[in-house]
């Protein structure tokens, strides 16, 4: 009779032992997937910052591009009216391209156009110098909001 309490012992001692390893292989497993879980929602977080942050650069390209072009176009309305001030269509092209400039913006920028504008409706034939001041000052507000350093010179 010993010898079959010594086989129900070891038998049980082997199912014991395999729940108990059960048991800790399933929470070790549960631990593995809530790591992996907690993991991939991480990577997922830093997809879509990526991803966010791709579009914010791409907008803020699109909003460069377009000011480049806007400012462009003022400064040539600009220099075709300070070369013709009697000619109307120049006047009407200097004038649509200062709307463009007001509705880009920046406040500065829309600021040094209408002076600019305001210095050459105003230009004495013998008097150059508010015009050529506040082209510059134009120049050097587009190229700060569009991110451009200034060179040495300017």
């Amino acid at each position: 009779m010993d010898e079959l309490w010594i086989a129900l012992i070891a038998a049980g001692s082997a199912v014991l032992g395999s729940l108990v390893t059960g048991w800790l292989t399933r929470s070790a497993g549960l631990r593995q997937a809530e790591a992996a879980k907690h993991a991939g929602d991480r990577q997922a977080d830093a997809a879509l910052h990526i991803m966010q942050e791709t579009l914010d650069d791409q907008r803020r390209a699109r909003i460069e591009e377009r000011r480049r072009q806007v400012y462009g176009a003022f400064l040539e309305a600009a220099t075709d009216f300070s070369s013709d001030r009697d000619n109307s269509e120049f006047s009407k092209q200097l004038q649509k391209a200062l709307t463009q400039v007001v509705l880009e913006g920046p406040d500065p920028v829309v600021l040094k156009a209408l002076h600019y504008t305001r210095s050459l409706r105003e230009l004495d034939l013998g008097n150059t110098d508010p015009a050529t001041s506040a082209h510059a000052q134009y120049i050097h507000a587009a190229r700060d909001a569009l991110g451009i350093q200034p060179t040495p010179d300017t």
